[in-house]
Parts: C-alpha cells; sequence; structure tokens
C-alpha cells in the first residue's frame, strides 16, 4: 500500500511539473562581459524578467550575446525581449534576431542561403579584377531587381550555406553572343574557370534580424515572441526555421529599423532578453 501510494506520488509530482522544461539559454546576462556591441545597463528601469538595457546612437547600435549557443533542430527554441521607448516624443524601433553560424561559426547571411529560382547557369568568362564577368543566358533575368553571383554551386543546393558570393549585381543585358553580361558594383576577386557552375542569389548580408520589428511604444512597450523549430534543408531564409547550415546563434537586438530611423535622442529599453529551448511535442 505505501509502495502504490509513493508511485502515485511520483506520477502526480510529473505531471505537475511537466514533462519538460524550458532551458535558459543565455546565461549570466547581467554581466557585461557576456555582451558584445553597445552594452549600457538601465538598473533605474529594470522589471522583473532580469537585467535592463538601454540603447540608442546611429542604426543599426547593436547588442548581441556572446556566446554561441548550439541548437538542436529537434528541439523548440523560443527568442524574447520586452521593448520600450523611453521618450514618447522621442519614439525608438528596433529589430530582434539571430545570427546563425555554421559549424566553423562563419556567419550565414541572407545572400549565402537565399537564391533566386531557376537560375542555374555556368561561367563563360570571370576574372578577377573585373566589375563584370559573362555567363551562359538566364532566361529571366530581367525579372531579378537585386541579386548577386554564387559560383561552384550544386543543383541539389548542397553547396549552402555558400561563401563564394560576387559583389551586388549593378546590370545584366544580354551580349552580341546570346550569353549573359552581369555588370558589378565591385570588381571580382578571384578567376573562375569557363563552365564554373553559378546561381543568382539575394545580395544582402544580414542574418536572421526580421524576428521581430518596428516602432516600440512607449508606457508598458511591447514584448516580442519568435518561436523556431528545425532547420531547412534547402535554399531560403524563413522565420520559424534556423536557415540551412545552422550549427549555433548568437541573439542580438538592432537599435532602429532600415526603413523607421529614430531621431537623435531617441533611446530604447530592454527587459527580458532570454532565449530558451524547449522539447518538441
Amino acid at each position: 500500500m505505501v509502495r502504490i501510494f509513493s508511485y502515485v506520488l511520483l506520477i502526480s509530482a510529473f505531471f505537475l511539473c511537466g514533462c519538460s522544461s524550458a532551458k535558459q539559454l543565455m546565461l549570466e546576462t547581467e554581466k557585461a562581459e557576456k555582451w558584445q556591441g553597445h552594452v549600457e545597463f538601465a538598473p533605474e528601469y529594470a522589471r522583473d524578467k532580469g537585467p535592463c538595457f538601454v540603447l540608442y546612437g546611429k542604426y543599426p547600435t547593436r547588442l548581441v550575446y556572446k556566446d554561441f549557443i548550439p541548437v538542436d533542430p529537434g528541439k523548440i527554441y523560443t527568442l524574447k525581449a520586452s521593448f520600450r521607448t523611453l521618450d514618447p516624443n522621442l519614439p525608438a524601433s528596433a529589430y530582434l534576431g539571430l545570427n546563425l553560424y555554421d559549424e566553423n561559426k562563419h556567419i550565414i547571411g541572407h545572400y549565402n542561403v537565399q537564391s533566386c529560382s531557376n537560375t542555374d547557369s555556368e561561367v563563360i568568362s570571370a576574372r578577377k579584377g573585373d566589375k563584370f564577368l559573362t555567363v551562359k543566358m538566364i532566361k529571366n533575368y530581367d525579372k531579378i531587381k537585386y541579386s548577386a553571383v554564387a559560383f561552384n554551386t550544386k543543383k541539389d543546393f548542397s553547396d549552402l550555406p555558400n561563401y563564394d558570393i560576387s559583389p551586388q549585381c549593378a546590370k545584366m543585358s544580354a551580349d552580341k553572343d546570346g550569353n549573359l553580361r552581369i555588370d558589378l558594383k565591385y570588381p571580382l576577386k578571384n578567376d573562375y574557370k569557363k563552365g564554373t557552375p553559378v546561381r543568382l542569389h539575394s545580395p544582402w548580408s544580414p542574418s536572421l534580424y526580421f524576428l521581430a520589428s518596428g516602432w516600440m511604444p512607449a508606457g508598458d512597450g511591447r514584448d516580442c515572441t519568435a518561436v523556431l523549430h528545425g532547420i531547412l534543408n534547402g535554399p531560403g531564409v524563413p522565420h520559424k526555421k534556423f536557415w540551412k547550415g545552422t550549427k549555433y546563434v548568437r541573439p542580438f537586438v538592432w537599435f532602429g529599423n532600415w526603413n523607421r530611423l529614430p531621431k537623435k535622442g531617441a533611446k530604447l529599453l530592454i527587459d527580458g532578453f532570454s532565449f530558451e529551448e524547449s522539447d518538441a511535442e
């Protein structure tokens, strides 16, 4: 009877505590040495969820957690932060995001994994120091407004994340031989042999910066939460999965948005900045 009663107590405790609890992955956040960028605490404005930071300056002034946090594709990850504008007359905007890194802790940018659909081709001519290259014709080139060229590509996208990326394309046009001439904003850094496979990619460098954005209200502020689960196995830059090749992350906040620039004197308060891991159901 005692044994049965003890068993019931054990089962009850299991369900009361939950099958699994979230594990906090950002540790000792109250210590300045755990951060990079603009690190300034504002204890006089702190709420009840850990340290309060104040961020201000020119866009994009950054606050970045210093440690590389490994991620498991089978787990669920929750990124949280609460934002407030300090002075309601000087509204502040922000981005909440994650820097993503591969197994060598090389940062994965937008242009390393975001391809333009149906743009596989191969090099005709590409020389170091030139501000142009020629590739076999890409039929839909005129529908692509912004791009860069990824080299040594694979049709199954096993090259992603691809770090062999040209400078941004300035102009594309058909040449007299029916090939595609791609003018670049800056010179090529390497030579590429004729026949080298290529595809067009996004030209943008940031990592996963858009998990939350916008003007942040004063007073009660705004609570922001992003949930990610799994790692994408192909091209793309989703906000609910980690991008292809991700092994580590570093959470961050940027002061300002590129299209919502705070005025001089605006300040952003950040509370409850956390990154948690939990089991998938």
